[in-house]
């Protein structure tokens, strides 16, 4: 392949033949190639229409046969070039991403349809060619190899389009995704036949070609995945490494055995996604971005070379194949691969009708085409082209605008996804899927990332796994996702929860996502419905139910008004759910007798630290002496205490970030090493103070809140009362006009009693 790029381009320098004109030439193409095939693929994701379709109409618009913009033929050998080290990128982006554990369980029939099937389509589409067209029966074969395979780019925008039921959703998504590196290898092994024209020489290269593709993509395989499993590269170049080590693999084959290259790549991606080496995942996804972008390119450069006569001239003996292929030879291979499944006949006319070619097969039937055309073996290398784009279009044209009425005629669409993932298998969130799960009657998931939570799900009759959620594509195939249509984040972390709600919106619908967050209600440009923003972190009221000092109840009827310690988090019944309910609201349907989860929590974090002895009323002429006063009075109850320290502490943390609230009250806070537990103080100013120069409103109720660095979550939560409870205006005005000092706790304990937040949202 390097041979024939440096002794076209040599000569052509040397002679001056590049001219201003050609170069100009080539750098349109190229340019108009590669944003052309990156813009029409967007398009189609957006649209969810096969990328496919858009590449087509954008390939022989922009080629000669249109505008002229595209001229692939200036190109010269180097298209060939450019098309077989593309391919062999896609190849090994292929297996990366292939999913061994997913063949291993997947359904019988899926199995039967990646050998019985494939074998059916191949040697069956060989013989109609032989016998249809009396080419040669090596000619015939290989062709016959490029139409097995039903990539998963123009399978995926039909199944997310007419939402099918799981069962043949499964088959066709899994069919595609595995098939590709089995068509693959047919149609090398078949090239390479065809290659050196058959006989005992022909058997002899094939098999050193064969065992040398194997073996130096085995070992190109396993020598990335030790270097990565030895931290060698850095973890910012891990992406360039693994492309600069794709296209090595790919040329270093193709150098020393010709035409060896994309097995060699095909196998070494095989082991690497097999072997899964550290920092994979991101290796996936960048590998998925170029092969997207490669894709698009590649297949412009494609469709613009495409001849529109060649396809006028195919006759009828040519569409009699395509129709075989179509009407014949699928729903025999599905007839096969189906012995003995439990599959009713509607099932088998659906799967017997859609099996859309794409990509792949388009790129393979270009580069095997340009490739025997160089060689001039044979008569018509142009068959296999036309060939395969004509099935090409039937298959992605016809099947893909008739699956979706062709299922609604057959009543194998899916009911509407009332199901709900969860992402956090804490107790909290196994107490809200069980509630989903009994009182609503749908299908719940749990997904962590943390292994003993997972366990103790599955050990409480929970469905629940151990991955990534960030995941999308992968987790959307998953079985565990069966009718799930709606994502609840329930994680601490709140960044990660709307990155979560961004990434399944596109799945589930804007609509259909929901996060734990402490705003009360969505920013401007968020995505994801808040619940539960009064609630402190989900670990902490795990660990708070996990000492008894919470509990997540369930109560029938009617929900309570004045819930006193208990807080709503959802009233159901099998037809309605209400997430996140006020006391005021309703479901629309009263019967049968909706059951409400509430959270009741025993524990009150403000009041364990506020002790009577740290409630009092000071008089202080500016921060740094009242804040002094503070301290000396803490050091009495605590002599640990280091009084200059404290200062400090607390000093520059109000430096670094001011705490003041508004209203009058300040939230000076620190995290104090030396402490043994969370400690507040409360003090009341009758007179007021400057806090801060250039304040207008002079601070009248100060807390001073000093925690152990080791118990940060329970800092967060006396900041979060000591906030909910200075919002009420009844209570602020309380608490600086008491002169009891004792009568405020009562005041504060009177505000936890009643203070229910709560906002309606029906899920």
């Amino acid at each position: 392949m390097w041979g024939t790029l440096l002794d076209v381009t040599r000569p052509l320098l040397a002679a001056g033949q590049i001219g201003e004109g050609l170069s100009h030439t080539m750098m349109m193409t190229l340019s108009a190639a590669v944003a052309g095939g990156g813009l029409l693929m967007a398009l189609a994701k957006r649209l969810r229409v096969p990328g496919i379709v858009l590449l087509l109409y954008g390939g022989i618009t922009l080629g000669p046969e249109g505008w002229g913009i595209v001229q692939p033929d200036s190109l010269g050998p180097i298209l060939n070039v450019l098309v077989s080290l593309a391919v062999g990128l896609i190849l090994f982006e292929g297996g990366l991403t292939l999913n061994v554990e997913g063949y291993k369980t997947a359904p019988r029939i899926i199995r039967n349809l990646l050998t019985v099937g494939v074998l059916t389509t191949w040697l069956c589409t060989s013989a109609v060619i032989w016998l249809v067209m009396g080419y040669e029966p090596t000619f015939a074969l290989l062709a016959g190899t490029l139409v097995t395979v039903t990539g998963p780019t123009v399978i995926s925008p039909i199944l997310k389009r007419i939402r099918l039921q799981w069962n043949l959703h499964h088959i066709l998504h899994w069919e595609g995704v595995l098939i590709d590196p089995i068509g693959v290898f047919l149609a090398v092994l078949a090239y390479e036949w065809v290659v050196m024209g058959g006989g005992e020489l022909a058997f002899v290269n094939l098999v050193l070609r064969l065992v040398g593709g194997l073996v130096i993509g085995f070992g190109a395989g396993e020598l990335i995945c030790w270097l990565l499993r030895h931290r060698f590269i850095p973890e910012d170049m891990i992406n360039v490494f693994m492309l600069s080590s794709a296209v090595a693999t790919f040329g270093l084959t193709d150098a020393f055995i010709s035409e060896s290259g994309l097995l060699a790549v095909t196998v070494a991606g095989l082991i690497v996604g097999s072997r899964q080496p550290p920092g994979l995942e991101p290796i996936i996804e960048f590998k998925s971005v170029i092969t997207d972008l490669l894709i698009g390119f590649i297949f412009i450069l494609l469709t613009a070379r495409l001849d529109l006569a060649q396809f006028a001239t195919f006759g009828w003996k040519g569409f009699l194949i395509v129709g075989a292929v179509v009407a014949l030879i699928r729903p025999l291979a599905i007839t096969l691969s189906s012995w003995g499944q439990d599959l009713d006949w509607r099932e088998k006319l659906f799967l017997s009708w859609v099996a859309p070619r794409g990509v792949v097969a388009a790129s393979m039937a270009s580069l095997f085409t340009l490739s025997l055309s160089e060689q001039g073996s044979y008569e018509n290398p142009a068959f296999i082209e036309t060939f395969v784009y004509s099935v090409i279009i039937v298959t992605v044209v016809l099947q893909g605008f008739s699956a979706g009425p062709l299922a609604g005629l057959l009543r194998l669409q899916e009911k509407p996804r009332m199901g709900w993932l969860i992402v956090g298998a804490h107790p909290v969130a196994r107490a809200v899927a069980k509630f989903l799960r009994d009182q609503r009657q749908v299908p719940v998931a749990l997904i962590d990332g943390n292994r003993r939570a997972v366990g103790e799900a599955q050990a409480e009759g929970l469905v629940a796994f151990f991955a990534d959620a960030r995941e999308v594509a992968q987790l959307e195939e998953r079985d565990e996702l069966r009718g799930i249509g709606r994502l609840l984040a329930f994680t601490d972390n709140e960044d990660l929860n709307e990155l979560l709600c961004q990434k399944w919106a596109g799945a589930f619908g804007k609509d259909h996502v929901y996060r734990w967050a402490t705003i009360q209600k969505n920013q401007e440009g968020t995505i994801g419905t808040v619940l539960w923003s009064w609630m402190p972190k989900p670990s902490m009221i795990s660990s708070e139910i996990m000492l008894g000092d919470a509990a997540i109840i369930e109560l029938t009827g009617e929900r309570i008004r004045t819930p006193g310690n208990l807080a709503a988090l959802m009233t159901a019944n099998p037809r309605e759910v209400l997430l996140d309910p006020g006391p005021e609201t309703r479901l629309k349907a009263d019967k049968p007798e909706p059951v409400s989860l509430y959270l009741q929590r025993e524990a009150d974090h403000l009041l364990q630290a506020l002790r009577p002895e740290l409630v009092l009323s000071v008089e202080a002429k500016n921060r740094s002496e009242l804040l002094e006063q503070l301290v000396t009075h803490l050091s009495g109850q605590f002599p640990e205490l280091s009084i200059s320290r404290t200062l400090q502490e607390i000093q520059e943390r109000e430096n670094a970030a001011p705490t003041l609230l508004g209203h009058g009250i300040a939230l000076p806070h620190a995290h104090l090493s030396g402490l043994s537990e969370t400690i507040a103080v409360l003090a009341q100013i009758p007179d007021g103070m400057t806090y801060y120069a250039g304040e207008d409103e002079p601070v009248r109720l100060v807390f001073l809140l000093l925690s152990p660095p080791e118990q940060p979550e329970m800092h967060l939560a006396v900041l979060g009362e000591i906030a909910r409870l200075c919002s009420d205006e009844q209570v602020r005005d309380q608490l600086m006009a008491c002169d009891d000092m004792e009568e405020i706790l009562v005041i504060i304990r009177r505000h936890r009693r009643h203070h229910t937040p709560y906002a309606d949202v029906r899920g």
